[in-house]
């Protein structure tokens, strides 16, 4: 797999394409030049074979340059050694007139030939520095066969001198390129080293959902961290040339304000046009309107920058997605209020259980029996709606809730479909089924040893209306039924709770064979 280019070997393959137009444009007048001044010396034929191929490499070179001016190369080491190749290749005709003609030529026309040589090798050399390889393969391919031929030719005094220099100068460039590549290999470590760290931060903050900005007046442009599509929704609209720089340009200030909601835009605006020397910095919430449509809440933090006369110069900091925070709070500040009513109903229903109970009772004795009966069943009630986190209770585990006081074995038969009462509905009917198991202990079927209580519901499918629950109370076996003189509180809740509440019927019948209440109630009431 190819691994994108770091930010400095970007650099290094810039500095050669800069260099190469102009380093071409040398070989061939420095080809040139020693073509002229040899002319007398060499064949034509040869000559021109050398002037041909060393403008030919030129050319190519060139070629190659231009066509790929616009292209990024994906793989350093590929691009490396394709630049060490082309050294090799315009080193070749110097080393090979060096090879071919060095003795044979006059003395004029030699010093030329190895000052031109030696002044391509330090050239080539310094200009091919951003790339060490290259560089060597090229001063190398000069001036060591330039060494050779004047170590080895018959002539020891002059020549055997100008191939030590030859050598030294070799040697002295091959400690400048290992310099170089000692100061490379760092500037590569350290580059490795801010990209590792510049992908630690891009990952803190995409973890965290916080985008790093920097905003310019000057220009009106503004730079954000690589995250801000995934937070902001954002499709950057340009960034530099390497892959180390962590941010990229997301247009200017204006796109941003103008999809701040429209209720926190002028607030949002005045903050950030209040910053002063004096107070530079701000801390905001506002809601933000995403190119996706999507509404989010934003944390915004940052500090303006001025210099010594003031002048604003840019503006950097951190903003934040806070929507499920935002979100939590809203959802808290929700069930706060849900409770505050909940727990005022609570105290109302207790009030005036309690008055009701105390208007209906002969004695202290009877008012606390019966109280603290009607006060633990809300307190059962309350019980079932904790355990479903107020979504809902069963029907069927309300009703045997309710009759497990006062039943034995046998003594109650439960039957009919799952059905999911609301929390509003869950406490009227529990009232209601507490007053009817309260009146079947007393004096209906509960009272005596062979009394029985049917409780059964189902839905009433009628066409013409919404769906409704029938739930039927049927006491049988009790002693016989004589309807009160005088309605209290149990009846009363009975009869009239659930439809004041729910919008429900209630027929409650004191027959002779025991109590019948059949109560309907609508789908509102379920959950």
């Amino acid at each position: 797999m190819q691994l994108q280019l770091s930010h400095f070997q970007r650099h290094q393959l810039e500095v050669i394409a800069r260099v190469t137009p102009h380093a071409m444009a040398g070989h061939i007048l420095n080809t040139t030049v020693l073509a002229i001044a040899v002319a007398g010396s060499i064949s034509t034929i040869e000559l021109v074979i050398w002037c041909s191929y060393s403008y030919a490499v030129a050319v190519a070179v060139l070629y190659r340059h231009a066509k790929n001016r616009e292209r990024v190369p994906k793989n350093f080491r590929r691009a490396a050694r394709r630049a060490t190749a082309y050294a090799f290749f315009l080193a070749l005709p110097w080393a090979s007139m060096a090879v071919l003609h060095l003795g044979a030529l006059a003395h004029d026309e030699e010093l030329i030939l190895v000052a031109l040589g030696v002044g391509m090798a330090a050239s080539g050399t310094i200009l091919l520095s951003a790339v060490p390889a290259a560089a060597l393969s090229y001063m190398s391919g000069i001036l060591i066969p330039t060494a050779v031929k004047c170590l080895v030719l018959p002539n020891p005094k002059g020549y055997v001198l100008l191939g030590i220099l030859a050598l030294s100068y070799w040697g002295f460039l091959a400690a400048l390129i290992a310099k170089i590549t000692r100061e490379i290999s760092e500037r590569k470590k350290a580059d490795v080293a801010l990209e590792e760290s510049g992908a630690r931060l891009q990952e803190a903050l995409t973890a965290g959902q916080v985008v790093a900005f920097t905003w310019e007046p000057g220009t009106g442009l503004s730079r954000r961290s690589e995250n801000a599509p995934q937070v902001l929704g954002f499709k950057p609209k340009g960034g530099t040339d390497g892959q180390a720089d962590a941010f990229l340009a997301h247009g200017e200030a204006d796109d941003f304000l103008a999809r701040v909601h429209p209720e926190d835009r002028a607030g949002f605006a005045a903050r950030i046009g209040s910053l002063c020397v004096e107070n530079p910095s701000y801390s905001t919430f506002f809601r933000f309107i995403r190119p996706d449509g999507r509404e989010v809440w934003l944390e915004e933090t940052g500090k303006a920058e001025f210099d010594a006369t003031g002048r604003y110069l840019r503006l950097k900091g951190l903003t934040r997605d806070v929507t499920e925070r935002k979100r939590a709070e809203e959802r808290q500040r929700m069930l706060i209020c849900e409770l505050d009513h909940r727990v005022k109903n609570v105290l109302a229903s207790v009030a005036t259980v309690a008055r009701r109970t105390r208007e209906d009772s002969g004695s202290m004795d009877e008012f606390l029996q019966v109280f603290d009966g009607r006060i633990q069943s809300m307190a059962n009630t309350h019980r079932l709606l904790s355990r479903s986190h107020w979504q809902g209770v069963s029907l069927a585990d309300l009703v045997r809730k309710e009759l497990a006081p006062c039943t034995g074995e046998g003594s109650a038969s439960v039957e009919g479909p799952e059905v999911l009462l609301s929390p509003e509905a869950t406490q009227s009917v529990a009232i209601v089924l507490h007053e009817l198991v309260t009146n079947a202990s007393k004096y209906g079927a509960l009272a005596t040893k062979y009394g029985r209580i049917s409780v059964r519901w189902d839905w009433l499918r009628d066409s013409q209306a919404a769906r409704r629950l029938l739930l039927e109370w049927v006491e049988t076996g009790g002693s016989p039924v004589i309807p009160p003189g005088h309605a209290g509180y149990g009846t009363d809740a009975i009869r009239n709770l659930i439809p004041y509440e729910l919008g429900g019927v209630v027929d409650l019948t004191f027959d002779a064979a025991g109590v019948r209440c059949r109560i309907e109630l609508p789908s509102s009431a379920l959950a």
